[in-house]
């Protein structure tokens, strides 16, 4: 009986010590955020370029991140790829610049440099020695204006990424099933075609495709320059002028395209063998629609009780407890104004997955029938405040990507203590609401992947 008291307080005690260092670290992240040095400053050029610029001379590094509002929302029908394609062909050469040249500038002077396509966006960033700004402007601003492409370097790449992609499949058999069930959940050509395209389809692209593209998006007015770190105001502005202000603007960005969801995989619940995995898997999602603004932090607790963090609902009940699940990971996922809950885990055997599929749709229903208690919801808003301000107020790179996306996104700067204040007012019964509201059994996705033995 003593023996079991003591383990029952010491649970209790470990998790009200868990509870307050988290109140604990939320706290100094907030006293952090204000009285960090997080005064972002942002001007437009008269081209429509965006810049936004963070002071911090703690090191002597700047970081740079261009990003433009463009993704695979935007490849032509029958041309998808052409975003991921042209991430690529960014780093072949421009007027003034070689072929894969520009690593070379960067790494020659000790800095780190890459770029990365999302659905809607693509960034292009470099950390640098602060002395060495100029140079990634110029570099930046020359393929933005200058960018040259040859039948030969386009044809290359194009079939660069082609084996690529094989090569993947091969060693990350599943991820082809990451695509599938983006294509169940999102029946529209633009909106649920992979990032990558298909072999066929980077074939298609021809040079005309592509410099129609680069003139269309990759233009000042349809992107946003984050500069972050040991550097002074009135000197980015000198320089960026010099470098950008005499490129020309080109089309207005327009809205997102409206999709069209014609189911065209109608079953919701499959079952496939495929030879290259070795063990069984399941995918699941959900689309989430008609959000409101002040929806979308809900879904960010949401998804920290359900998933993030190996003491979430789902972490502790299928691989801790039950041990269904060997391996598991998810999140939520934007596209537009949708969003969609993604989780994929890897079981022993078959049974294993069958058993973890029921698990998780009873955690799922759990949401919309029993209010999170007071203890976990305090955990889930602490770790949603951790990950916010560590985003602007973590290092230099976090800081730039996290203000461009949400100025291309939204068109504003973050405004830290209102986003405190609203994350305040929210309760356990706003999980609850939005739960009934947007988990519906009718909408779950499933997809089981066995071995074949």
């Amino acid at each position: 009986m003593n023996n079991c008291f003591r383990t029952k307080l010491t649970l209790t005690t470990r998790l009200t010590i868990l509870v307050f260092v988290c109140c604990l670290f939320a706290w100094w992240q907030t006293a952090q955020a204000q009285s960090f040095n997080f005064n972002p400053v942002s001007y437009k050029l008269k081209n429509g370029l965006q810049v936004i610029v963070v002071e911090d001379p703690s090191l002597p590094v700047v970081t740079s991140v261009l990003a433009y509002g463009v993704g695979s929302v935007n490849d032509p029908e029958g041309k998808e790829g052409l975003a991921y394609l042209m991430q690529n062909l960014m780093f072949q050469g421009s007027e003034n610049i070689g072929p894969l040249q520009h690593l070379n500038y960067i790494q020659n002077v000790g800095g780190e440099l890459n770029a990365a396509t999302t659905f809607d966006k693509t960034f292009f960033y470099e950390t640098v020695p602060s002395n060495q700004l100029g140079l990634v402007l110029w570099l930046e601003s020359d393929r933005m204006h200058f960018l040259q492409v040859s039948e030969a370097t386009l044809a290359r790449e194009k079939e660069n990424l082609i084996r690529k992609e094989n090569e993947r499949y091969l060693q990350e058999p599943f991820s082809r099933y990451f695509f599938l069930i983006d294509q169940i959940l999102y029946p529209d050509s633009r909106y649920g075609h992979p990032l990558t395209g298909s072999a066929q389809s980077l074939r298609s692209l021809t040079l005309d495709d592509v410099q129609k593209y680069y003139r269309r998006y990759y233009v000042p007015n349809n992107a946003v320059l984050c500069l972050c770190g040991d550097l002074k105001l009135a000197r980015v502005r000198e320089l960026v002028s010099r470098y950008f202000e005499t490129i020309p603007s080109g089309e207005e960005p327009g809205p997102y395209p409206t999709p069209e969801f014609i189911p065209s995989l109608s079953a919701r619940d499959q079952v496939m063998v495929d030879p290259l995995v070795s063990s069984p898997a399941l995918q699941f999602g959900v689309r989430l629609e008609n959000l409101k603004p002040e929806d979308l932090m809900v879904l960010g607790l949401m998804e920290q009780v359900l998933i993030q963090g190996p003491t979430s609902r789902l972490m502790t009940r299928l691989i801790k407890k039950e041990r269904l699940a060997v391996f598991m990971s998810g999140g939520l996922e934007e596209r537009g104004p949708f969003q969609s809950l993604k989780i994929f885990l890897l079981a022993n055997n078959q049974i294993m997955a069958e058993r973890a599929k029921k698990a998780l749709a009873e955690e799922l229903n759990r949401l919309k029938t029993e209010m999170v208690p007071d203890r976990e919801f305090l955990k889930a808003k602490n770790n949603y405040k951790f990950n916010y301000l560590n985003q602007l107020t973590g290092n230099n790179l976090s800081r730039a990507l996290a203000l461009a996306d949400l100025y291309l996104k939204e068109g504003r700067l973050p405004d830290i203590n209102r986003e405190l204040n609203r994350l305040e007012k929210l309760t356990p019964y706003s999980i609850l609401a939005l739960a009934r509201r947007q988990l519906r059994e009718e909408k779950y996705c499933f997809l089981t992947i066995l071995p074949r033995y």
